[in-house]
């Protein structure tokens, strides 16, 4: 036996122990990624195999739904492309069935660490990872978006639709053609400072953004460049570390806007005794129904930091992408004539007594028109706020989804984006066509099932019916009102990714009182 004397070596030459192992791991893990994996065989940038600055990259440059869809024209007839060491996107409705999709033999696939990075003060429904904690969230709010919840909100919308309609009428008179997006951005901020932080901010009238609005773009993003990089899954504060003017100022702009909140819902708090109905009972808005919310099975109320964290995403998803999906709205029906004028004409007739939009519009009405919201849809087809995979993590096991194994602990998804554009599913996908809703020869329950304007399954967004009763709202009181052209017909309106999907240029309409 030769015994070595370590000690009688240069030291000088002596690679660590500590380093040479984290050496070979770091070896191991690159070749099995690239050649043994089983996601090695999915198609994708071989970049991928190894590292998610792919994804990263494109989220920093406003592309990453555009990317994704890129992958997949760029291997045609795949169900499934590799976007990250772990995380890999589909494109095939069997693939919404199998992760979204909820009940026996669907409830292993969970959440992935991406949605911490959303959990700000607290665990809201859509942050929260647990099935349970969220079975019990939505148990406890549910009644807040019940159809008499809706009845309770509306006057808060009429409110705010009445003051948007006054600054409609100025440019109206002005014949003079304007920003409508910028103009509905307001309208759903303030909305949504009515219903959930008790108050508007009062961006209606003063014609100008809150830096509110601001705040949580940036800090969206924030949360969603942490979520894809390994470090920033542990904690999203290891992100704010990076020493990055871009990343520096998404941190800051998340701890004013988390501030912000916090003290917009303390006020709300103090205000809550003052702001009474006639009744005596307190202002019915959707953060009351979470204030009062209680699970039937526990007991259990939401305390401040919960509350705080369900305000800020509320905040996010009525505001954002409310205003987006209006928007769109008007543009396809400027664009299809034919379509304006039978929903046109489908309001004058529901409506004979309201023909110039001075009234409120009741939802419960609106909600019978179906053109109407198959526009809605469509335009939510073509564009959905968030266009890229909502992650859900594979089960321990693994799973087979589409014929393809996938190992346990990987993040899988399918792009709204893409999957609502499959020409399998849809007919003409890139054309804007809501008749496609009530086509009988279509295949409704697969359209239904691929439409992820709203998500899927047990996590699909709860405030669903909140979000189409204002936008519904607002669409039939501006067509009753006014006529509604593009400044430049000829425009063609591409998409822009900022936290959501939002039209790639600016645009403006005029508008035209009609006669009563």
């Amino acid at each position: 036996m030769v015994v070595i004397n370590i000690s009688s070596l240069d030291r000088g030459l002596v690679i660590p122990l500590a380093l040479l192992t984290t050496i070979s791991y770091t070896l191991y893990i690159l070749i099995y990624r690239l050649f043994f994996s089983p996601l090695s065989k999915i198609p994708g940038p071989w970049q991928t195999r190894i590292s998610s600055l792919l994804e990263v990259n494109a989220l920093k440059e406003q592309r990453r739904t555009r990317w994704v869809s890129e992958l997949f024209e760029q291997n045609p007839g795949a169900v499934a492309v590799r976007t990250g060491p772990s995380s890999v996107s589909f494109n095939h409705p069997d693939a919404v069935k199998a992760i979204y999709g909820h009940g026996k033999g669907f409830d292993e696939f969970g959440k992935s660490s991406w949605y911490d990075s959303f959990s700000t003060t607290g665990e809201s429904l859509f942050s929260t990872r647990s099935k349970k904690r969220h079975a019990m969230k939505r148990r406890m709010v549910a009644h807040g978006f019940s159809a008499q919840s809706l009845l309770l909100f509306e006057p808060f919308a009429d409110k705010m639709l009445e003051k948007f309609i006054k600054k409609m009428d100025g440019f109206a008179e002005r014949g003079e053609p304007f920003d409508i997006y910028f103009w509905f951005e307001l309208f759903t901020m303030d909305l949504m400072g009515e219903l959930a932080l008790g108050n508007n901010f009062g961006v209606i009238e003063a014609g100008e953004p809150a830096r509110y609005s601001t705040l949580v773009e940036q800090s969206q993003r924030f949360g969603n460049l942490s979520g894809l990089l390994p470090f920033g899954k542990s904690s999203v504060k290891t992100l704010s570390w990076v020493p990055l003017p871009y990343v520096q100022k998404l941190w800051k702009a998340r701890v004013e806007y988390l501030e912000y909140a916090r003290l917009a819902l303390q006020k709300r708090f103090q205000d809550d005794r003052r702001q009474v109905t006639p009744t005596g009972k307190p202002r019915q808005d959707i953060m009351q129904r979470f204030i009062e919310a209680q699970d039937p099975e526990t007991g259990v109320k939401m305390d401040f930091a919960e509350l705080r964290a369900e305000a800020s995403s509320l905040m996010v998803a009525g505001a954002s992408t409310g205003s987006v999906t209006m928007s769109w709205m008007i543009y396809y029906l400027c664009k299809n004539p034919d379509i304006k004028s039978r929903i046109e004409k489908e309001l004058e007739i529901m409506f004979p007594n309201n023909l110039d939009g001075s009234k409120p519009t009741p939802f419960t009405k609106l909600n019978k028109l179906s053109l109407l919201e198959s526009a809605e849809i469509e335009c939510l087809r073509l564009h959905p706020p968030i266009g890229y995979a909502m992650p859900r993590d594979t089960p321990l096991g693994g799973a087979i989804i589409c014929g393809i194994f996938v190992p346990g602990g990987v993040a899988v998804g399918v792009p709204a984006a893409t999957i609502g554009r499959h020409p399998m599913v849809y007919k003409n996908p890139d054309k804007w066509d809501p008749e496609r809703w009530s086509d009988e020869t279509a295949d409704m329950a697969m359209m239904k099932t691929c439409f992820l304007g709203f998500g899927f399954g047990s996590r699909q967004c709860i405030g669903r019916n909140v979000a189409t009763q204002f936008i519904t709202k607002m669409i039939a009181t501006l067509l009753l009102r006014y006529k509604i052209e593009l400044e430049n017909p000829g425009l063609v309106l591409e998409t822009k990714e900022f936290t959501i999907l939002k039209p790639s240029e600016k645009y403006n309409v005029i508008l035209r009182r009609r006669k009563s």
